[in-house]
């Protein structure tokens, strides 16, 4: 695990205000998850396909390169990302 030492000069409330910004960022981040499921869940309904079949079968060229599937797997790997993010930013432990 990457560790970041800040040492404030001045400020002896930077740790609570760490701690601030990261708990938002994951706010940040919980909802753009939600919103990005959503839109999977649009794309799965309409095509009856699941993501992630989509996304394989997509990555091997079986489906074309159509703006839907563009799209949909853009909004895959957006999802991955965020899940990425936020498994990271939970990790995060601040140290006194």
């Amino acid at each position: 695990m990457a560790q970041v030492i800040i040492q404030p000069q001045t400020s002896c409330n930077l740790k609570n205000l760490i701690k601030v910004a990261v708990e938002n960022q994951l706010k940040v981040i919980n909802f753009g998850i939600a919103k990005t499921n959503r839109k999977l869940r649009e794309l799965e309904k309409e095509s009856g396909m699941d993501s992630n079949y989509f996304y394989e079968e997509f990555q091997k060229g079986k489906l074309g390169d159509g703006f839907k599937f563009i799209r949909w797997a853009g909004e895959y790997e957006t999802l991955e990302r965020l899940q990425k993010d936020c498994n990271e930013l939970q990790g995060v432990e601040l140290c006194s």
